[in-house]
């Protein structure tokens, strides 16, 4: 783009900041700011006063930028506190880079006392298992590196991130179904209930660990007993199959009633109500719904997830 096509560029973005576009003002923010190197003069003070039009209507880009800002002290007084605040908002909007700056500044840097697990768990929200691509992986493959080696300082929620991470395929880090049980246990030790269903699930396949049926039940069944649906769910699969156990139509029915309790997934719904309508007459169901609701007034609310 030609010196020309970027003023008539400008003059456009102008206008609709003027309009109040949030997205022209952050782009015109950034002019000012120097990112683009022509176009406009750098003026520092221009650029806070357009990020912070984009950000007050939470626009995360401005916001992120308006964050450094006021840390580099660019425009503005510099204002730590402030700062952090705007990365917090921008982070809160969902933007990774935003995390990332957080998990660094509090890992190590001159802004603020090094607090490891609050960098922790910024990081652990930056680098989820569901969305971490390879590309953003190697983008940031430092901090990815160095939010692996200290995670065990985290919360349950963090160290089950960590056992997805090694669990998944196709993401960030090699797939290590191995490092991945560690990290499920080390969930499982500060509680995490839904990291009792993936061990189970491990033992129930052989991925990492021999295939073990019993030990498999045996996790599903703490997690069953916290209320958890997709184990209760899991367990009668485990009857319907006969892994591990024979095939006991109380139980198989006992565990699906207590699941069908809450919402399920489409198809384990279809399978749980096809199972207590053809294999259960009224007698039968009426004798097992008895003993579940036994269950319930002692036991967590049934919930999937």
């Amino acid at each position: 783009m030609d010196l020309q096509d970027f003023d008539e560029a400008m003059r456009w973005f102008r206008r609709a900041a003027d309009l109040g576009f949030p997205t022209a003002q952050y782009m015109l923010g950034s002019a000012y700011d120097g990112d683009y190197g022509k176009g406009v003069e750098k003026d520092s003070a221009e650029a806070v006063r357009w990020y912070r039009l984009a950000a007050d209507q939470g626009d995360a880009d401005a916001q992120r930028a308006l964050a450094a800002n006021y840390i580099l002290g660019k425009g503005v007084e510099k204002d730590i506190p402030t700062g952090l605040g705007w990365y917090r908002k921008a982070a809160e909007n969902g933007d990774i880079a935003a995390k990332i700056m957080l998990g660094g500044i509090y890992a190590n840097s001159e802004f603020v006392p090094s607090d490891t697990a609050e960098a922790v768990v910024w990081y652990s929200s930056a680098f989820k298992a569901e969305f971490l691509t390879r590309s953003l992986a190697e983008k940031y493959a430092e901090e990815l590196r160095w939010f692996l080696s200290v995670a065990e300082v985290g919360d349950g929620d963090v160290r089950l991130n960590v056992a997805k991470l090694y669990h998944s395929i196709g993401g960030g880090v090699p797939q290590d179904s191995t490092e991945a049980m560690r990290w499920y246990r080390l969930a499982a030790d500060k509680g995490n209930e839904e990291a009792l269903c993936f061990i189970g699930k491990m033992y129930e396949t052989g991925d990492g660990v021999d295939q073990d049926f019993s030990e498999a039940m045996s996790w599903y069944q703490l997690a069953a007993e916290r209320g958890n649906a997709g184990a209760m769910f899991n367990i009668g699969m485990m009857y319907i199959r006969s892994q591990g156990v024979s095939l006991d139509k109380h139980e198989l029915g006992f565990w699906f009633y207590l699941c069908s309790e809450c919402s399920l997934p489409r198809a384990q719904e279809s399978t749980v109500q096809e199972v207590l309508t053809t294999k259960f007459g009224p007698d039968s169901l009426a004798e097992i719904r008895e003993r579940a609701q036994r269950w319930i007034e002692t036991h967590p609310k049934i919930h999937f997830g």
